[in-house]
């Protein structure tokens, strides 16, 4: 890791450099949401599928969509609830998506860090309110998280590079050539790989949740 803690868990008192949030803001505010200037999220359509009862994802898909909401304690899990309903696809998607997380190329909190960032490039609220938990248990600070969720974010170096590729890719759904030449001094080809394929991988999760209708989990 190139990164250490920004200091008294405020980003904005962190010094610049090594990764780090530094003192930057973007300029941008909304009532209620200071220094944040995200996407707002979409309503969400009506008549589509949502997330599937129990009954009608099946014995196999039902338990494991029961054995997450009890594990991140919500009454439902409504990422699987909903992609569960296509029987065997959810179970290859459940797979495939652990190749990158949490068993993914890039570290643990460099997968948190950018998932965060395609969530607030999408506005993908419900991305975003589970990655935050799950990435602080990763190890990102309340620091990071908080400054990954602002346009002018304060990262550097290797972070700084790979979150410039996921808010292009986000954009235009392509990266130039002079923020793939910093991004390549950072990370190798292996990584770069994989860095593409995650931010493609959640950004595509995040337009698939909003079009078949997934609100935001129920806590228990």
């Amino acid at each position: 890791m190139d990164d250490t803690s920004p200091g008294n868990g405020h980003p904005d008192h962190a010094a610049p450099g090594n990764g780090h949030p530094g003192n930057r803001h973007s300029g941008h505010t909304r009532p209620g949401d200071a220094d944040l200037d995200r996407p707002a999220s979409p309503p969400l359509p009506s008549g589509r599928p949502g997330p599937g009862t129990r009954k009608q994802l099946g014995l196999v898909n039902g338990a494991i969509e029961a054995i997450g909401a009890r594990a991140t304690g919500r009454k439902r899990l409504g990422v699987f609830a909903t992609i569960g309903r296509a029987k065997r696809l959810f179970r290859g998607w459940l797979i495939y998506s652990a190749t990158m997380m949490p068993f993914g190329e890039l570290s643990r909190t460099d997968t948190e860090l950018i998932i965060l960032r395609v969530a607030h490039g999408r506005g993908a609220d419900y991305e975003r309110d589970h990655h935050r938990v799950i990435g602080k248990r990763a190890g990102l600070t309340d620091a990071e998280i908080a400054a990954v969720d602002r346009r002018d974010h304060g990262f550097t170096g290797r972070r700084g590079a790979m979150i410039a590729v996921a808010d292009q890719l986000v954009a235009k759904r392509d990266v130039d050539d002079a923020t793939w030449a910093e991004l390549s001094r950072h990370l190798s080809d292996r990584e770069c790989v994989a860095l593409v394929q995650l931010i493609t991988h959640y950004d595509g999760l995040a337009t698939a949740l909003h079009v078949l209708g997934t609100p935001a989990d129920e806590k228990r």
